[in-house]
């Protein structure tokens, strides 16, 4: 091959089995984020099935000065992908391998929650999954993971052991705690719930034993928000650790397993989970029906699959714009004010908003986001299909922060920032200043485009 050589076609002789461009089968599957806000148009699509073929794709990138971008399972799609990018689709990288003795899962990066929890479940142990089983684990965890044992257990970063990735001259390497080279040991603190500073190919996570898994989910209709709210905050206040819930007002699809009388409607949802069975779960569930009686209520003896439903995300790719923030408690009558300017269920208004009650005095290991920023989680989310519903989206979510004012920390959560960059604010000083350090000694360049990166999002490539 000579200088002239396009670059579809090195990449083609040099990954032949891995490559695909606009007009390949796949290329469209590949070019599907399950966010699907922005077109993706990737010149060259890379799926490796082994960490070598990652190695030698970015080996090929900074040769030829492409980024690269990593898919994932494009929950996290943030931003148009163009002709000129590299975009690796991990979803090959799938091994997974538990190992029962030390309460850990080894899983190649493109694996999702899902393939997890199924190969764990039969030994009694659970990973510290989200709420949609479609998202894969590495970017999951990267992002700090806020999932249903979080309580009891803390973020799904605070677990992360290990990460095998490729750097940006696509060196393999190993971050780890007792990596050889302190570098390694600073991008385990950068993997763990800050951002990725090389492509992952598999890492390794403990698992959380389950003794006796309760979760379910309950609906009203919107006008009992108020009464549901109020009992909610309250049991809250000082229900036990090994209860995770979530409370949201969303709306439901016309069709779907729901009483007639509420599909199409905008509902109140609460959803929850206990790994260590009913006793206080069913305390929170007798404070909301205490307050009002529900039209649905799946609360019982659970399993992965249960579990993974709960939330009632929605199936498809949809074009999302959302926002997450981290707040201190609110008052009821604040949760009551950002509920109901989401106007959810109405035209220019929300698809859902949720609370998650995230308080935990679980311990942590050293790492960029391990420890809880704040006791509450709030995300909202509106459809955004194009730049005007964007722009309405925007307005919209603005109107909650501004309600959220009272209790906000801050502090934004952005794994939760559908359709957008969103990692401004998430850090101190200081963890931006350590993070970025170990970009510049691993990716000097910015080869690597990372979506919601927030040394990207703080314009200091």
């Amino acid at each position: 091959m000579t200088d002239e050589t396009p670059v579809v076609d090195v990449f083609r002789a040099e990954l032949p089995d891995a490559v695909l461009t606009p007009g390949d089968d796949g290329y469209d599957d590949a070019t599907s984020p399950h966010n699907s806000s922005f077109a993706q148009t990737p010149g060259v699509v890379v799926r490796p099935r082994t960490a070598d073929d990652v190695a030698r794709a970015v080996q090929l990138a900074a040769q030829y000065e492409r980024p690269v971008l990593v898919q994932g399972s494009g929950h996290g799609a943030a931003e148009p992908v163009h002709d000129t990018v590299v975009l690796i689709d991990t979803s090959q990288l799938n091994t997974v391998a538990i190992d029962t003795a030390a309460h850990t899962a080894t899983v190649g990066a493109g694996v999702p929650w899902s393939a997890v929890n199924a190969a764990a479940e039969p030994h009694g142990l659970l990973g510290p999954s989200g709420t949609s089983p479609t998202v894969a684990v590495a970017g999951y965890t990267f992002g700090g993971g806020v999932g249903w044992f979080v309580r009891k257990h803390g973020m799904a970063a605070a677990m992360l052991r290990s990460v095998e990735y490729v750097d940006a001259t696509g060196r393999l390497r190993r971050a780890s705690e007792d990596a050889s080279e302190p570098v390694d040991r600073e991008a385990l603190w950068a993997f763990r719930g800050g951002a990725p500073v090389g492509v992952a190919t598999s890492l390794e996570i403990g698992l959380i034993r389950v003794p006796e898994l309760w979760t379910g989910y309950l609906l009203w209709p919107a006008d009992a928000l108020s009464a549901v709210a109020a009992a909610w905050s309250e049991a809250t206040a000082d229900i036990a650790e090994d209860v995770t819930s979530d409370l949201a007002l969303l709306q439901l699809p016309p069709e779907g397993p729901f009483p007639e009388h509420l599909r199409g409607t905008a509902v109140v949802h609460l959803s929850y989970a206990s790994p260590e069975g009913p006793a206080h779960l069913q305390r929170l569930r007798a404070a909301v029906v205490g307050a009002a009686e529900p039209a649905v209520d799946t609360t019982g003896p659970g399993d992965a699959s249960a579990l993974a439903a709960i939330h009632l995300d929605p199936p498809v790719a949809v074009p999302a714009r959302g926002i997450g923030r981290w707040l201190n408690r609110p008052s009821a009558e604040t949760i009551v004010e950002m509920f109901t300017a989401a106007r959810v269920g109405t035209p220019g208004g929300m698809n859902m908003i949720e609370l998650r009650h995230t308080d935990s005095r679980a311990s942590f290991p050293d790492g960029m986001q391990t420890r809880m920023p704040a006791p509450f989680l709030l995300h909202a989310v509106a459809a955004a299909p194009d730049d005007d519903g964007r722009r309405r989206a925007d307005t919209a979510l603005g109107k909650v922060l501004a309600a959220a004012r009272d209790a906000d920390t801050g502090r934004s959560a952005p794994s939760f920032c559908e359709g957008t960059l969103g990692a401004d604010r998430a850090f101190s000083a200081d963890d931006m200043a350590r993070v970025r350090a170990v970009k510049d000694s691993l990716d000097p360049a910015r080869l690597f485009r990372f979506q919601r990166d927030p040394v990207r999002t703080a314009n200091t490539l």
